[in-house]
């Protein structure tokens, strides 16, 4: 991993978000940032709230540059100056920005920056993180300033547009890569490391601890299951700020286990039976792309981009949908599972099926060609910087 004081070479491409804790939407720009330095172009991460910690702590970027551009709390115009300086001094050709907060940034420093501005791409991987006025009257007027305005489901599109926080918005649906996430492959030995023979049916929940994953619901839940199929094993991956205190509801239950941060997901979901993602409000959660495609049937709330991720190409459902917070059905799907291998099998090969549209080269191949289409522009802005450091 490559942490940058001052880079050795210019940008292409730089992915402007708050910092690299372990969520979807921060996988997804590392994802896009891997590919785009596989296939040859410059990317970079920057980070504006919080600067990469650690491997235990946030998502690895291995060999995609890394840049901490800190920001004061409110509304910081040091934050935009400092952009700008470095839009000039580096000739960044496209700023990705991701969510309200880094498109009202980057939108302003491409305003200051006149001709040194970069392209701007915005992608919203979820509802906006400030709900006043003046956020969403910034948040359209920045909008303007963008080349591409993106969400990552149809639900989350249609409600941006229809609350007035962007005049239009396009559907680039998150991807997973059905390589890496199959049903094929080891399953990192999961039932041994947590001490459990091979035939106790793991529950999986992948999600940082975040009031809206519903945390609490999984562990009432898991109560109601115990008490009728006592093998059954509830493992919550994941950490962030209500850890400790879900760890202190679940202390007296030894069938939930905490296991932090999974290096490598798609063997834990290899191992479950099932998977639940019982949130309030979802676009379109990689980690259910991710469990469906290793066919891993799926128990989730009726929220968001969920039904139609759910639904499958031939409107058939791939998984089981329950009302949002609402712990007895929770656990109702879940045993029903337990108790179907039929339906299990059933669902699990429909979601394996589903998942085939959501491929993460789709994914890569409608924002390269937005990165590509810049190119010239780029070429343009990194003679400038040559002749300019040569002088």
């Amino acid at each position: 991993m490559k942490m940058l004081d001052r880079p050795t070479e210019s940008p292409s491409v730089v992915h402007l978000l708050s910092g690299l804790e372990v969520g979807g939407k921060e996988r997804a720009a590392l994802r896009l940032a891997r590919r785009g330095i596989r296939v040859g172009d410059r990317h970079e991460l920057w980070l504006f709230d919080t600067p990469y910690r650690s491997p235990g702590s946030d998502l690895d970027p291995g060999p995609v540059p890394v840049r901490f551009v800190p920001r004061r709390p409110g509304w910081d115009f040091r934050f935009v100056g400092y952009l700008v300086r470095r839009f000039h001094r580096f000739g960044v050709g496209v700023i990705h920005a991701y969510n309200d907060t880094a498109l009202c940034y980057a939108a302003m420093a491409c305003a200051l920056a006149q001709s040194w501005a970069p392209k701007l791409i915005a992608t919203f991987h979820t509802w906006p993180t400030h709900g006043t006025l003046a956020a969403k009257i910034s948040t359209r007027l920045a909008a303007s300033r963008a080349t591409a305005l993106t969400a990552v489901s149809d639900d989350l599109a249609a409600r941006l547009v229809t609350a007035g926080w962007l005049p239009h918005c396009q559907i680039i649906r998150n991807g997973v890569d059905l390589d890496e996430f199959s049903p094929n492959g080891d399953d990192g030995g999961w039932h041994g490391r947590l001490g459990l023979a091979r035939d106790r049916p793991l529950i999986v929940h992948l999600a940082r601890f975040d009031p809206v994953k519903r945390h609490v619901d999984v562990i009432e839940a898991a109560g109601l299951v115990h008490a009728v199929c006592p093998d059954a094993v509830f493992v919550l991956a994941g950490e962030g700020p209500l850890q400790a205190e879900m760890r202190r509801k679940a202390a007296s239950m030894p069938f939930i286990r905490f296991v932090g941060n999974v290096a490598e997901p798609a063997a834990l979901l290899r191992a479950a039976s099932v998977f639940m993602l019982p949130s309030l409000d979802e676009a379109a959660p990689l980690a259910l792309l991710e469990a469906m495609a290793c066919a891993c049937p799926a128990v989730c709330t009726n929220v968001g981009g969920i039904p139609a991720i759910l639904a499958g190409p031939d409107g058939r459902p791939a998984g089981i949908l329950v009302p949002a917070c609402s712990p007895a059905d929770l656990a109702s799907a879940v045993v029903q599972f337990l108790r179907s291998p039929s339906l299990r099998a059933q669902l699990s090969d429909r979601a394996r099926r589903a998942v085939g549209q959501f491929s993460f080269e789709r994914e890569w191949g409608e924002y390269s060609a937005f990165y590509r289409s810049s190119t010239e522009r780029v070429n343009k802005v990194n003679r400038k910087v040559s002749a300019m450091h040569q002088n």
